[in-house]
């Protein structure tokens, strides 16, 4: 019977949206017990305006940009919206190069000068596909890969193809929504133009995020009626939700926590990954031969539903996803498995698991013994 009572349920689906910190809860209800409006000369907005630069600081030194090239917004979908939507009216006459497994923020963006470039059956890349699609005319004024998949926790090969597109004159951008509070980043080292990123993946509040741009000479703007964020992003400012994420920052993305979480968050997937094959050998485990953020495994039980599966753990007080989050709870074939080669019935049986800050080795043992239970029987 389902246990109705969220409290006790386990949450494996953090790549969806990750739970409340309570420090970010604590510095969102401070924020609102005031009318803090940051664009107000007087003491409540000079105290708004204090808490967003201090956020602005924290994300500056987690991503390693400089504070005032970072402008705040509703979260990564915007940011993205934001980028190629400025590129492609900038520069309608050139091609933007998006990768084949991007956020559904950017892969479905209907948008004519936008080509794919192939992956391979882990969804990383093809960089000899990239280098010939950068040589070919019209020019390429933009090149958009996300720094690790949301379904399979793909990590990128960043560096090599910042490399090549400035080689060709061209800018890059990444959605790092799902690599920040999950892996270091130094968007600087890496040689990233434009990055976003979402305040709830790492424990802050829903409806934040932000777009960091390099000192890449390009300003997107997606909203303009205010002198709001230098009139990157009109609009009073999310006070609250700034302070939330601001707050969540500070733990998720400090280098030793990070590091210690990293080294966690892998002993959890190997001791999970290691119990799904022994229970199930013919599974397949997307991407495990990859480089992967440390918290998410994707994989597909041949013969098996997803819809199925998924009820049945839900049943049991489990929460997983079968990929994506971000198809108004739909299920279905995912892009990202097609990019990769995997077969359509294959690509029905899947599910993510997918941990993060409050995960327990209980929590992963649970797992383990509702999905032995439910392989018996979907095989009866």
């Amino acid at each position: 019977m389902a246990n109705n009572d969220l409290t006790k349920r386990i949450y494996l689906d953090y790549n969806a949206t990750s739970p409340l910190r309570d420090l970010a809860r604590t510095a969102i209800m401070d924020a609102h017990a005031f009318p803090l409006n940051a664009s107000s000369v007087h003491a409540y907005g000079r105290m708004g305006r204090k808490i967003i630069e201090d956020t602005r600081a924290h994300l500056s030194r987690a991503i390693n940009c400089p504070a005032a090239q970072i402008t705040f917004n509703s979260g990564a979908t915007e940011g993205n919206n934001t980028v190629i939507n400025h590129f492609a009216q900038t520069y309608p006459k050139e091609t933007i190069l998006i990768g084949a497994t991007e956020h559904p923020s950017i892969h479905d963006l209907p948008c004519a000068n936008i080509k794919t470039i192939p992956t391979d059956h882990n969804g990383v890349v093809n960089l000899d596909a990239l280098e010939n699609m950068l040589g070919a005319e019209p020019r390429t004024s933009l090149v958009s890969v996300m720094m690790a998949n949301n379904e399979t926790g793909t990590l990128q090969p960043l560096k090599d193809i910042t490399t090549l597109a400035h080689s060709k004159g061209a800018l890059i951008h990444c959605d790092a929504t799902q690599g920040l509070g999950r892996i270091h980043i130094d968007m600087q080292a890496l040689g990233i133009d434009l990055m976003t990123v979402s305040s709830h993946k790492i424990g802050g509040p829903q409806g934040v995020g932000a777009l960091a741009v390099g000192l890449c000479g390009v300003s997107p703007i997606l909203l303009h009626g205010g002198g709001q964020e230098k009139k990157q992003r009109a609009g009073t400012e999310n006070v609250a939700g700034i302070a939330g994420f601001g707050a969540a920052i500070t733990q998720a993305c400090d280098a030793d926590i990070l590091t210690h979480e990293q080294q966690r968050l892998e002993g959890l997937r190997t001791h999970l990954e290691k119990a799904i094959m022994d229970t199930c050998p013919n599974a397949i485990i997307h991407a495990q031969n990859a480089a992967r953020i440390p918290n998410t495994t994707l994989i597909s039980i041949p013969g098996a539903k997803a819809e199925s599966m998924l009820m049945a753990f839900d049943l049991d007080g489990i929460a997983i996803s079968n990929g994506s989050a971000c198809s108004s709870g739909t299920v279905k074939a995912s892009h990202v498995l097609n990019a990769m080669g995997t077969e359509e019935n294959l690509a029905k049986g899947t599910l993510r698991i997918s941990t993060g800050w409050q995960t327990t080795q209980g929590d992963i043992d649970t797992f383990i013994q509702s999905f032995t239970k439910i392989l018996k029987r979907i095989k009866k």
